[in-house]
């Protein structure tokens, strides 16, 4: 069975789901320290205007483990991130298939980020189609087989990576694709091509 070590996204972009699918088993890190400024708490959607960013409000002080930091709920964000999804997505070929999954979760308003990364990350998994096992890392451990901890990051482009490549498909706005966008705009944009789309992006070595 083949397996990768790596830290839970938000949303996660089309690179990070590009590289899970290729694997059996994610072991999600809970047990590092939180950095500021990662995919853990920050996704990216396309709006009529421009690219939006998307942040969770996180409460944790230096050396917070992943497991145990805190949603700051005392934000408005759950609005805003439903806003931002209807705004950009109300009008998508499969957002009335899908809009009330992604909106359950955000109104259960789980109390640590990693319960809400996990099902969301769940259910990206249930629309893909995709079976894979979701296991977490009981200790840290600096080095492991098969490690992206922290690989893929929005301070450096994907380009740098070497593991995902666009592959193209219809979005709501621009004459431009935009690519590594969220999850999200993969799949209220193209349903059950979404799978496919995801396999023809991902750079085989």
């Amino acid at each position: 069975m083949s397996r990768i070590v790596i830290e839970p996204h938000y949303l996660g972009s089309l690179e990070y789901f590009a590289l899970l699918s290729r694997y059996d088993e994610i072991c999600l890190e809970i047990h590092d320290s939180f950095p500021k400024q990662t995919y853990r708490n920050r996704a990216y959607f396309l709006t009529s205007n421009k690219i939006q960013p998307l942040i969770v409000p996180v409460t944790y002080s230096n050396g917070t483990k992943t497991k145990d930091v805190l949603i700051n709920y005392s934000q408005r964000w759950i609005k805003d991130h439903w806003g931002a999804f209807y705004s950009a997505y109300g009008k998508a070929p499969f957002f009335e298939y899908f809009n009330d999954d992604f909106k359950s979760i955000w109104d259960k308003k789980p109390k640590h980020l990693i319960d809400l990364n996990l099902e969301l990350i769940k259910m990206c998994f249930k629309i893909l189609q995709v079976n894979i096992k979701l296991t977490f890392t009981a200790e840290f451990v600096k080095k492991q087989e098969n490690d992206f901890r922290n690989t893929i990051n929005p301070k450096k482009p994907f380009s740098d990576r070497k593991i995902y490549k666009p592959s193209p498909y219809s979005q709501l706005f621009g004459n431009t694709f935009v690519p590594n966008l969220s999850i999200v705009d993969l799949i209220i944009c193209e349903g059950p091509n979404s799978a496919q789309i995801l396999s023809n992006s991902y750079v085989r070595n």
